[in-house]
């Protein structure tokens, strides 16, 4: 299939997070997209043409604040120099600023919360449930908790 002129921001944590993005390898081929991802151990090979990280953080650590100001400022970045469209996200703490900056851009956010959560809502899908254009659950509980979400079945 031919790609999309349309640009794609993939965002996503290290780890659980970034293992979720990665399965949604069919909606990726299709267009022009970049991933955003922390700096760790664990790595997505194959999944878009272009990598941006971002200094992993805790939100219980003490530079918490600074690295946190830093991640805003990067995300500015990120987004000026890319210009997607589309922001699709699996959380966790990076996607937070990517959405928030993303819909003060006028980029399109799509939040996929994670398929762990089953019966409660994530912090960041709380926080971001009201910035998406879509938001997508992978368990019909979940409708409870976002009843203006979609249920897309699961990414696994």
């Amino acid at each position: 299939m031919s790609q999309s002129t349309a640009k794609v921001a993939f965002v996503a944590s290290s780890g659980g997070h970034l293992e979720e993005i990665s399965r949604l390898k069919e909606i990726e081929k299709k267009y022009d997209c970049f991933l955003v991802t922390e700096k760790s151990d664990f790595e997505v090979k194959d999944f878009c043409n272009r990598h941006y990280y971002v200094p992993q953080m805790n939100r219980k650590q003490a530079q918490f604040p600074i690295k946190f100001i830093y991640l805003f400022l990067r995300t500015i970045q990120i987004l000026l120099k890319e210009k997607p469209e589309f922001i699709i996200t699996t959380g966790a703490l990076i996607a937070y600023p990517f959405c928030v900056v993303g819909k003060l851009l006028g980029i399109k956010v799509i939040y996929v919360e994670s398929f762990a959560r089953v019966n409660h809502p994530s912090m960041t899908g709380k926080l971001v449930y009201n910035l998406s254009d879509l938001f997508m659950v992978q368990w019909e509980d979940m409708l409870e908790n976002y009843p203006k979400s979609m249920l897309g079945g699961e990414i696994f």
